[in-house]
This record gives structure tokens, sequence and C-alpha cells, in this order.
């Protein structure tokens, strides 16, 4: 054995140097040195760049969750403001009153001017506004929008804590905040009335959560009508959610209940007594990426055919009437053959889950078309194409193309409505043959009032019925395109709603409608709302707002029905006293003449109801688009003369891609994407450190391996 040791040494000898090493048990000095330079640069690149790299609240794609930007002149982003929002109802009948209570605090050391976009119900009655400041209440004033606007400023560039709301769109608002000083908090406390709706046998209490970013249609053919310049909502989505809102309801339904629940969030449901009931947020709160709704159905032996609130005011008796007529018999009744349009939007704004539910909601709605109806599918994005040149009779070959190209349309583009709209409408129905347009899209365009002038200019004897699709569709053109259709609007925001919602609706579609509605009742100087009475389908109420002197307890409703006339006669005894009739009466008014205001011509009388909108806001201190509402602290607190200003951000709607053409910032950091706690902690930094150790630990080990 010692010979041959000594024969392996003498051979080694032999070897070159460079060639020996190659050899010997493994080792290779080219890879120990590059392992080297990989710890090195581990140690001291990875550190060097944690150390010199801008601090993490200078960036706004390094925020964790929950945090909102201010942007300083120089273009740097301050992590400055948090803001939380918690809704609080009080339900009595038909009438719903609300408190929204946004909170915000100012983290930063920089006197902050906050701009934040948030939606309300489209029919909300926004009549009251307080600014909190510390222990003081500053009470919010209507003004005429311009006046209240200049108030504002004068008031936040002379240092003074200021607050402004305005009504963007009826269903989308902004709140205004000046010199909010470092690290204070300020609360703004805004309340609403709205009237609850009542279809298919349920009242449905929904609230908007968020606004989805609005397609513009600047390029479209006719030009567009006048349109305020300050009237822009558009906010910045954020990457991370934001914006958690906590929801209390107490719920007085009058009545025992059959259902009572909550469609796309899960809620804790308190009893308190039999018609009473407290409903909560079961997670406590939640992002605002969803509308809510709430569901109750009350017991058909309990439900009343008629309810009326009454409420006196200077000198006026103001009332709400709501009728649920008795049972249709359409019997006997010739129901008239069918020309249904479909109108599909397969614009960007409908990637994601919505495209999903609108082409289930279109195959469903293919399946009921009956022998001798007849039918056509419309579809758009940045241009519109329909299936056939004119209506086709629903049998098994049209019915199989039409299912064909369905499945095929992906959603992507603009969202330009207009072309749609007006091939739809641009027939009438032929004689004795109905024709109703179907409509599925989000509705979210800036462009609403060229649509609404289109649908009055074009309807003449159609029907227009709107499906709203996905988490947070623009309810206010649904509900208004409809109305204006003389048609009805339908909800759909998960695909599991698709069957029922679809069902209910186009049971209503072939049925006949009590149409032409006209009302008999005395006294004088009565107003009446909404003014024309639309259109009555399948158990569906009717809600009347009226405002008169020496008003009669008898009213008469008058209608066709069918082929034949219809009359129903309401004896009213006993009227319910509640202090919030005069408040809906209002909002009903302002309605219907901003509705007035957008098709007036010449500029004379567009001025007149202009001047009316603004009178009736004022008289009822009640937020409308010519009106805002402006609390100004006296004392001035911001002496620096600067002030850092930013748009909060909102969340994405749920379910949406950021594919239709919302601007999505590039992904945060691995430090944002794990969603670490802004807390004081450093957190990130240790996990930087430890990331750092270990990748040197791991070369250490291999170099120990390989020696």
């Amino acid at each position: 054995n010692t010979t041959k040791h000594a024969q392996i040494r003498q051979q080694q000898r032999a070897i070159p140097v460079t060639d020996r090493e190659k050899h010997s048990n493994g080792r290779n000095p080219v890879l120990l040195r590059l392992l080297g330079a990989i710890a090195l640069y581990l140690c001291f690149g990875l550190l060097a760049e944690f150390v010199y790299a801008e601090p993490q609240d200078t960036n706004p794609m390094d925020a964790t969750q929950g945090s909102v930007w201010l942007r300083s002149a120089d273009g740097s982003y301050i992590n400055a403001l948090l803001l939380q929002t918690r809704v609080d109802y009080n339900i009595s009948g038909m009438i719903a009153r609300a408190v929204v209570k946004q909170r915000f605090k100012n983290t930063s050391a920089l006197w902050a001017e906050a701009i934040y976009v948030f939606p309300l119900p489209e029919h909300a009655a926004v009549d009251q506004f307080r600014l909190r400041v510390g222990e003081r209440l500053i009470e919010g004033q209507i003004q005429e929008r311009q006046q209240a606007r200049e108030h504002y400023e004068s008031a936040r560039n002379e240092g003074k804590q200021a607050g402004l709301i305005e009504q963007q769109r009826a269903n989308v608002f902004t709140t205004s905040l000046a010199n909010i000083a470092p690290g204070a908090e300020i609360s703004v406390e805004i309340e609403f009335q709205q009237s609850i709706e009542y279809q298919d046998g349920r009242y449905r209490l929904r609230l908007p959560m968020v606004v989805g970013p609005r397609f513009h249609a600047a390029s479209q053919a006719e030009p567009r009508l006048d349109r305020d310049r300050d009237t822009d909502v558009s906010s910045e989505t954020s990457p991370v959610p934001v914006n958690p809102v906590t929801l209390h309801i107490a719920l007085d339904a009058a009545v025992p209940l059959a259902e009572l629940s909550s469609t796309y969030h899960a809620v804790d449901i308190q009893q308190t007594d039999g018609h009473r009931y407290n409903i909560t947020l079961a997670a406590g709160q939640v992002f605002a990426d969803r509308d809510f709704e709430l569901v109750w159905r009350p017991k058909l032996s309990a439900q009343p055919q008629t309810a009326v609130f009454n409420e006196y005011h200077d000198g006026y008796e103001y009332r709400l009437l709501s009728v649920l007529p008795p049972e249709l018999d359409a019997a006997g009744q010739n129901i008239l053959p069918r020309d249904v349009v479909f109108i599909l939007d397969v614009s960007g704004s409908m990637a994601g889950t919505s495209i999903n539910q609108a082409k289930a909601s279109l195959l469903l709605a293919l399946t009921r078309l009956k022998p001798g109806e007849r039918f056509n599918i419309i579809w758009f994005n940045d241009r519109a194409e329909q299936l056939y040149p004119r209506t086709m009779a629903a049998d098994e070959e049209t019915i199989q193309q039409a299912r064909a190209v369905i499945g095929a349309l992906g959603a992507n583009g603009g969202t330009m409505m207009q072309p749609a709209l007006t091939l739809a409408l641009s027939k009438q129905p032929e004689p004795l043959r109905l024709r109703q347009v179907i409509f599925l899209t989000d509705g979210n365009v800036d462009n609403e009032r060229e649509l609404f002038s289109l649908i009055s200019r074009q309807l003449g004897d159609n029907r227009l019925f709107t499906i709203g699709i996905g988490s947070a569709p623009n309810s206010y053109f649904m509900r208004k395109a409809a109305r204006a259709g003389r048609g009805t609007y339908t909800y759909i925001a998960d695909i599991n709603e698709v069957q029922q919602k679809t069902d209910a609706l186009l049971e209503k579609l072939e049925t006949p409608a009590l149409v032409n509605i006209d009302i008999n009742i005395d006294g004088t100087d009565v107003e009446i709302f909404p003014t024309p009475v639309p259109d009555l389908y399948l158990d569906e109420p009717l809600n009347l707002l009226l405002r008169g002197k020496d008003i009669g307890n008898e009213v008469t409703l008058y209608g066709d029905y069918g082929e034949t006339s219809w009359q129903h006669t309401v004896e009213i005894f006993n009227p319910t006293e509640h202090p919030v009739v005069r408040t809906a009466w209002a909002r009903a008014k302002i309605a219907f003449l901003q509705e007035q205001h957008h098709a007036a011509e010449p500029a004379d009388l567009r001025r007149s109801i202009r001047n009316q909108i603004i009178q009736t806001s004022i008289d009822h201190h009640q937020l409308s688009r010519f009106t805002s509402m402006v609390a100004v602290d006296v004392t001035p607190v911001n002496s620096s003369g600067q002030l850092f200003s930013e748009k909060l951000k909102t969340n994405l709607p749920h379910g949406w891609k950021p594919a239709h053409g919302v601007q999505i910032p590039t992904p945060p950091t691995l430090v944002a994407q794990l969603g670490l706690p802004q807390t004081a902690t450093s957190a990130s930094q240790h996990l930087m450190i430890a990331a750092m150790l270990f990748s040197l630990a791991m070369v250490c080990y291999h170099w120990r391996r390989l020696s």
C-alpha cells in the first residue's frame, strides 16, 4: 500500500497544476470563484440597493394594503391619508334613511387636501352634510354650484378647514377636504334618503360601493351635447384593496317576512322583535369593490295592496301612494306576437365575469322564444354588428346559429353604445306585433345625455328593457334608459342569479302590461311624479309622489290592458304621517326637471329649467347637479401656504380585468405583494436582510461541500 500511494503522488506531481486541480476531489476553482462573486453581490450589492433606494413611502407601487397617496408638486409621492367609510341605514316601510361617515386621517407631516369620488344610489336625496374636526362640528350649507365652489376655494386659499360635496352625476359624488393638518383626523357625514324598490314580490335595498371607470365616448359621430367641465368623475384605481366599509341596517319591515337575505355579502341578522331586524356585515368590514344588496319578501297573507304616507309642510300636503293593483288576468286577452331584439355589450369593460353572465342570460332568453315570435341579436364594442339584417323567425335553425355566434364572442374594445341603440330602434313595430329591445351591458360610459336623447327621439312604440351586468354597473344610466324606453331595469351581478332574474324578466315581457296610465285625483295645485306614469308590468307596484292643497282621499287609475280598458279606484283612510315624504317628492321633481333640461331647446328654456332646479334644491335643502353643499370653518389653521392635493384611490370593481382600458400600474414589488401591514416595525427591512443571509448561507454550504 505504501508503494502504491507513493506511485500515485509521483503521478500527480507529473500532471500540470491546472489539470491537477480539475481532477482533485471534484474541486473546480472557476466554480468556486463564481460562487464567491455571487456571495459578494448578495451581501453588498443588494444591501447597497436597499440602503440607497428611495424610501418605501416615496413610491405608491411599494405600498401595502389600505394606504392612500398624495402627490407633491415635484412629482414625489407621500403616503398621507387613510380612509374608512361607515354606513348606517334606518328603514321604515318603503323609505330608507342613511348616514354615511367617511373618516380621513393625514398621517404625513404636510398639510393636505383630499378629493374622494364615491357612488350613492341614483335616486338618493342628499340633504345633510357635516364636517367634524376634532370636537368642532361644521354644518354644510346648500348653495348654487359655482358659488359653493368659489366659497370652498377661497377658504382653502386662506388656510381654513373646509369641505365641499358635489353631485357629478345622479349616482356619483365627490367630497373635497382642504387644509387637513399633519396628524389630524377629519370626519365627513352625509345623510341621504332613498325609496325601496319592490319587484317580483320582493323589496330590494341596493347600495353602490364603487365607481367603475367610464369609457369616454368622445369619438362618436353625433356631436356631443354641452357638458359641464367639472363633471369628470374619473378616479384612480388601486392595485391593492382600499377603502374598508362597515355597514349597519336597522329594518322595520312593518309586516312578517318570508325571506331576508343579502345577495352579494355575508351578513349577520338579529331579529329584535316580530318586524324589526338588525343587519351587519359578517366580516365586520369589507373592501368597496362591489355593490351591496339586501332583499326581503313579505308573507303573502300580510302583503298590503295600498300604502299611503303623508307629510304636511308650509300649507302643502305631500303624499306617497304605493298601489299594488289587483292581479291582472291575462285569460281572454289577445296576446300579440313579439319581435325581440337583443343588444349585447362585448366591449372591454365586460371582460371577465360580466361577459359570461351576459352570454348566459342571452342564451337562456333564446330558449323561451315561442313559435310565431321573431328575434335578432346586435353586439357592439368599437362598432355595432347584427346577426341578421332583420328580425327572423325563432326556429331551430336560427336559434342554433345564434348560439354559435354568442359562444364565439369575446369582450374587448371601446363602449360605443350609440350605433347599437340606433340600429335597434331604427324600426317600429309592425301592426298587431309588439317590439321589445333587451339591452345587456354594464353601462359604464360618460355620454348618458346623448344616449337618453337618442332613446327619446327614436323609441316610438318600441319598449326598451335594460339588464345591468357585473358587480358595479352604472345603475343611473340603466334605470333611466329603461324609464325613457318605458321598460324595466334588471340587475344581475352573479352568475348564479342569471336563471332566476332572466326568467322573471322574460315572464313579464311575455304577458300584457298596463299601459297609457292616467290618474284622476281631487285637489288644487297638485303635482304628481313620475310624469308621465310608466307602464306597469307583472307584480310591480305603482309608486306616486304628490304635492298639493286639499288633496282628496280617492284616487282613480285608468289604463289599457291588452285589448281592453282597465280602471281601479283606491280609497285612502288614515294615511301614516312620515317626515320623509317631502324629501322624496323634491327628489322626484328635481329628477324630472333634470330630464327636461337635457332635452330643452332653445338656451332660454334651458336656463329657465336650470333656475327651477336650483330653486327646488335650495327650498328643500337637497343636492342637485346645479347645487352643492359647502362647510367652512371661520378660523384659518394653515399659515404655511403649502397644500398637497391628490384624488383618493378606489377599487377596481370585483370581477373586472385590466385589459379593458383601465390603467393598472406595474405590479408592486415582492414586499408589497406579500401584503405586509403598515406597522411600526421594519418588517420589509427584516425580510430583505433575511433573504440576503439565507442566500449567503446557501453559498457557504455549497462551497464547503465542494471543498
